[in-house]
């Protein structure tokens, strides 16, 4: 099986095992807070009470802020960090000192892992917002993945009986 027949069959898998969660969450939800959407009079979030449109409408855009800003590093500065640590094959470093690269790889680690608290605690509050930051994370994730495949080149791949560029030149 090649690489984008496995890439398919995974996508295909992924959006089964997503079809199945949503409708056993839509069978057995009873209706709790968790499946309101909008300012609520209980809806607490990091200890700020989100009672109102106007204070709605500022947590969304503080959200979007925080989630495009971690989805753009993830996606351009994570990779630096783990491939130079991670990857076996690279066991010559230039870019940074060994030191440089321990801070530079555990502050993030830490930052990473002290901001995810917060945003489980605001994912979890309610249905909407983590919907609205899924779909926010996945346009920041768009942007982030456009700008490194842009800095890649394609190669279409040729047929194993002739070149097709050869023959477009011949017709």
């Amino acid at each position: 099986m090649n690489k984008k027949t496995k890439l398919k069959l995974c996508l295909f898998a992924n959006c089964m095992l997503l079809f199945i969660i949503t409708g056993l969450m839509i069978t057995f939800s009873d209706g709790d807070k968790y499946c309101r959407f909008g300012p609520q009079k209980n809806l607490i979030i990091l200890s700020l009470k989100i009672d109102t449109w106007d204070k709605y409408y500022t947590m969304l855009m503080v959200i979007a802020f925080i989630k495009m800003t971690k989805v753009l590093i993830q996606k351009l500065a994570m990779p630096v960090l783990n491939f130079s640590i991670y990857n076996p094959d690279k066991t010559v470093i230039t870019e940074f000192t060994k030191n440089e690269l321990q801070f530079f790889a555990n502050s993030m680690y830490l930052i990473s892992s002290l901001r995810s608290v917060c945003e489980l605690i605001v994912t979890i509050s309610q249905l909407d917002l983590a919907l609205y930051s899924v779909i926010v994370s996945e346009i920041a994730s768009f942007i982030g993945i456009r700008i490194l495949l842009n800095e890649k080149k394609f190669v279409k791949k040729t047929s194993k009986f002739f070149n097709i560029d050869e023959l477009n030149n011949i017709v």
